[in-house]
């Protein structure tokens, strides 16, 4: 069973649970997608290994300062200060809930992340990027990798 909760509700769980009597092939089915779900996760994991053996890597750690546009109903979104990582200089945005009209309705809360090139570059710079929690973080993070060619005319 992959309930996880806390263990003052752990009677109550084992009485109402139904996985004790799931025939064999319903339990296969779902450990059969536990399965695939794990292998989802080490896929990723062994991508961003591989991203981290490359030749030329850069990273730096990022701190997100609020700012509102001047829209006629204001929007909050965070900005990093300029950072510079392989000789580029560059600006990360985030916006919370951006497909949402009013995001401070909600109870789930996500930010949407995007890079911007601030550096003007002679030839299209091939990027693969992603962004992970820092080691005292609060936000529960879940990497994606992201694969870019910036220019000067495309550089978001």
């Amino acid at each position: 069973c992959p309930w996880q909760g806390p263990y003052h509700e752990l009677t109550v769980h084992e009485a109402e649970c139904t996985h004790p009597t799931k025939t064999g092939n319903e339990l296969m089915e779902i450990l059969d997608e536990m399965d695939q779900t794990r292998k989802k996760e080490m896929q990723l994991y062994n991508s961003i290994f591989s991203l981290l053996s490359f030749e030329k890597i850069g990273y730096t750690e990022v701190q997100f300062r609020p700012y509102r546009t001047d829209d006629f109903i204001t929007r909050l979104y965070y900005e990093t200060p300029r950072l510079t990582v392989l000789n580029q200089t560059w600006v990360l945005k985030a916006r919370v809930n951006d497909s949402e009209r009013n995001p401070n309705l909600s109870c789930k809360r996500t930010l949407s992340f995007q890079l911007i090139l601030k550096s003007k570059v002679n030839a299209p710079l091939e990027c693969s990027f992603l962004l992970l929690e820092g080691p005292y973080d609060d936000v529960q993070i879940r990497p994606v990798i992201y694969h870019f060619v910036f220019s000067n005319e495309s550089n978001e």
